[in-house]
């Protein structure tokens, strides 16, 4: 067998169960999430897709194992529940709308110049409940590059917002059971469970994560101050490079 990659032995070494997951058949939680009041703390929000995701979001409580693993990753998470980025996004007056994306394939977006979290507008008036969690998820990951208020991004800041991603994605699994896998809905299908499945591979060389990072961000520098880059990050832009 071939040993393990030094850069990566931290991951094999504390890699456990990551494969659970509820199926479809198993029962739902009847408890959906408390509905923040928006009339109080966001008053500006008027749309019921948004306020569900947001609401949900709120509720969601990440694994402390999830996190424990992601970190051995070189993963930092912007946000250690769903409620500290809910309470971000109030704080920092963060408005949240329905947009045409600058590229129809983008689920989602920051607007830096706006201070605006931009969900493609295929999902508007959306009443399909796993494509509103998704759209939470989004906006966790949003959330996160306007932490920054830096208006860039490399490819560690991206790990450490799909990382999170995964996390909740994991939580929304456990929660309600796994409502995302007969969809068709690209936010989905080639989103939220994409990194769900990739961050947790029992694969402790992350081969498939490292592909897909590299396709999608690759072109983005390893890190930068806010977020220095660790070694999968650092793995993504020296094989980038030495394939140019």
């Amino acid at each position: 067998m071939t040993p393990i990659s030094p850069v990566f032995a931290n991951i094999a070494s504390c890699m456990g169960n990551y494969n659970w997951k509820k199926s479809a058949t198993d029962p739902v939680e009847l408890r959906r999430a408390k509905e923040i009041d928006f009339m109080r703390d966001m008053p500006w929000m008027r749309d019921t897709s948004i306020q569900t995701a947001l609401s949900e979001i709120n509720d969601l409580v990440f694994s402390p194992e999830d996190m424990r693993y992601v970190k051995n990753m070189g993963i930092e998470l912007p946000f250690h529940s769903g409620k500290e980025c809910v309470d971000f996004i109030e704080k920092s007056n963060i408005r949240i709308s329905f947009a045409k994306p600058y590229e129809k394939t983008i689920h989602a977006q920051y607007d830096f110049s706006k201070n605006a979290i931009l969900i493609n507008k295929k999902y508007k008036n959306t009443k399909d409940f796993p494509v509103i969690l998704a759209i939470g998820e989004a906006i966790l990951h949003e959330a996160g590059h306007a932490k920054d208020k830096d208006g860039k991004s490399s490819v560690q800041e991206e790990l450490n917002f799909l990382g999170m991603n995964a996390i909740a994605h994991r939580a929304f699994i456990k929660k309600y059971g796994d409502l995302f896998s007969d969809s068709d809905a690209p936010i989905i299908k080639d989103g939220v469970s994409v990194y769900a499945k990739l961050f947790f591979e029992p694969d402790p060389e992350k081969k498939n994560l490292i592909n897909r990072i590299r396709s999608k961000y690759g072109d983005l520098p390893s890190g930068d101050r806010l977020h220095p880059p660790g070694k999968i990050a650092r793995t993504i832009v020296t094989n980038k490079q030495s394939l140019i």
